[in-house]
């Protein structure tokens, strides 16, 4: 039995439809996300009485409002199948930019949303490219960088140490690495599928005919 390879037209399809798929739930989270924590902001303020300032308010609600609106258009151009290459590149820029401006207003490194640089790293295996997930763990350190800067020209409770800047770039490195082995193993897994079945488990070959002038 022939194994599948990267450059046959069966193996194409099938990534490029998983490929959209993975799409397609990444979408789906991003959304839900965006209104779960807006949501969980929404009873601070209104619910519980946790005392922001309107602008943050503000800005929240802006910086929520855009994202979501970005996860809208996308999910309207995957519902027609439209997944050019370079869509997934340009939604994990977006999300990096929209974590970005949310760190940037929300205390900088100090700030729980954080985490939300280890999601974006953590959506990028169900795209099924390597390449995806090293622009994803790239962009996310460059994110964090990028708020550690911003820190410096806010009030000091907002600035980390050192140490504590190189714990979370190794912790989003390491993040990236294993994001990219769970790529890897899906592929090895798929490409080699062909050759791991057991001979009984291949499909049965159909009865030849007897042939003519053979007994009866």
């Amino acid at each position: 039995m022939a194994s599948s390879t990267p450059t046959s037209a069966p193996w194409r399809a099938a990534t490029q439809a998983e490929q959209w798929a993975g799409e397609v739930r990444v979408n789906l989270f991003r959304l839900i996300a965006i209104g779960g924590f807006y949501a969980h902001h929404l009873v601070d303020y209104y619910w519980l009485g946790v005392q922001f300032p309107r602008q943050y308010h503000l800005v929240v609600t802006g910086i929520a409002a855009a994202w979501a609106f970005g996860g809208a258009a996308i999910h309207a151009g995957l519902a027609w199948r439209w997944n050019p290459p370079w869509l997934k590149y340009a939604a994990l820029a977006w999300d990096s930019f929209m974590t970005s401006c949310l760190l940037a207003y929300s205390g900088g490194p100090r700030s729980p949303f954080i985490v939300l640089l280890f999601l974006l790293i953590a959506t990028s295996p169900l795209r099924l490219q390597l390449r995806v997930v090293w622009v994803a763990s790239i962009l996310s350190i460059a994110a964090y960088v990028f708020v550690c800067g911003h820190s410096r020209w806010m009030p000091p409770d907002w600035r980390v140490s050192t140490r504590e800047h190189v714990i979370v770039v190794l912790a989003l490195a390491c993040a990236g690495v294993l994001a990219g082995q769970s790529v890897r193993q899906a592929r090895r897994l798929g490409l080699d599928f062909g050759d791991r079945l057991r001979p009984e488990e291949a499909e049965p070959e159909p009865p030849t005919e007897a042939k003519e002038g053979g007994s009866r």
